[in-house]
């Protein structure tokens, strides 16, 4: 009885979760880049169609969802994408400011 009951509230969780993210964005088309504050919650940028440029991060942003087209977002602390790049794939959070750029491919 414990195991589905735990497997039921880890099955409740992950749909919230999904349900946060799908809602976050669906004032947005899901495509391009799109960055979130509130982890997952409020959009705060769009990039329908990243094309490698180095590009300011957005200050209040905390995560990040890789829709299409999109292999991976560098990100530097600089404001200018130089000195060390930190790879942040297509999915994940990070420190709300933590970054000032970044190259999307």
């Amino acid at each position: 009885m414990r195991s589905k009951l735990a497997f039921t509230t880890l099955a409740l969780a992950g749909a919230a979760l999904t349900a946060t993210v799908a809602q976050a964005s669906s004032d947005d088309s899901q495509s391009g880049l799109s960055f979130y504050a509130g982890s997952f919650v409020k959009l705060v940028s769009n990039v329908p169609s990243p094309d490698g440029t180095c590009t300011a991060f957005p200050a209040e942003a905390d995560s990040l969802v890789g829709w299409s087209n999109v292999q991976q977002v560098l990100a530097y602390r600089t404001a200018d994408c130089t000195g060390q790049a930190v790879g942040l794939g297509t999915l994940r959070t990070f420190a709300a400011g933590e970054f000032a750029s970044f190259i999307a491919y």
